[in-house]
């Protein structure tokens, strides 16, 4: 009975639970290298801030990268020397409340309120101004996110291969979605060798 018992609790483990190793530094410094994720493929929402394991539509090793979900389906945003701008929905008055009721940085522009690097303030978004980064990852035209697509990015702005490069993932991507994440303990001496960058972002 004990070991029937077992085998159906390990059932939707097997059938759900994926576990991943974080390997590269386009998630520093909330995830870094020998973290561990696990994560589920049971999940009914994909929400703004929440991490997910994607595909990479041009890695050549077909590897699943960790990024986070930044903009929904209908949500607008631009990128301007390097910062994220995101309107919620399309909606200007909608994200100028959220921005006041949640003390939110935003800023006025032509097409409404847009919520000025709205993770940052949660997440420990990072930058690095030292590095020469390629144009996708310091200006992006205004445009609006598909239906059923999610862009998602890495949180070290500076050094991450993701939807400013493809653009919008499309749901069929998505293959999980953190649930817990498992840090390695690390010393301080062992944060300050971190890598800034690799020699290719991920």
């Amino acid at each position: 009975m004990v070991r029937i018992s077992l085998m159906l609790l390990l059932i939707p483990v097997i059938l759900y639970l994926r576990v991943y190793r974080i390997d590269g530094n386009s998630m520093n410094y909330g995830l870094t290298n020998g973290d561990i994720v696990i994560t589920t493929k049971r999940f009914d929402t994909i929400e703004r801030g929440e991490l997910f394991v994607i595909d990479h539509p041009d890695d050549p090793e077909g590897r699943l990268y960790v990024k986070r979900c930044t903009a929904t389906p209908s949500d607008k945003f631009f990128e301007k020397e390097r910062i994220f701008y995101l309107q919620l929905e399309g909606n200007a008055t909608l994200t100028k409340q959220v921005a006041q009721t949640y003390l939110l940085p935003y800023i006025q522009t032509e097409k409404g309120s847009f919520l000025k690097e709205p993770y940052g303030k949660y997440y420990g978004i990072s930058h690095d101004l030292r590095l020469m980064v390629p144009k996708e990852l310091k200006e992006l035209p205004l445009q609006s996110v598909p239906e059923n697509h999610y862009m998602m990015m890495g949180d070290f702005r500076d050094n991450s291969a993701d939807s400013r490069f493809f653009g919008a993932v499309p749901q069929k991507w998505i293959h999980s979605k953190v649930i817990l994440i498992l840090k390695k303990p690390k010393s301080w001496k062992k944060l300050l060798e971190i890598k800034v960058a690799d020699e290719t972002s991920d």
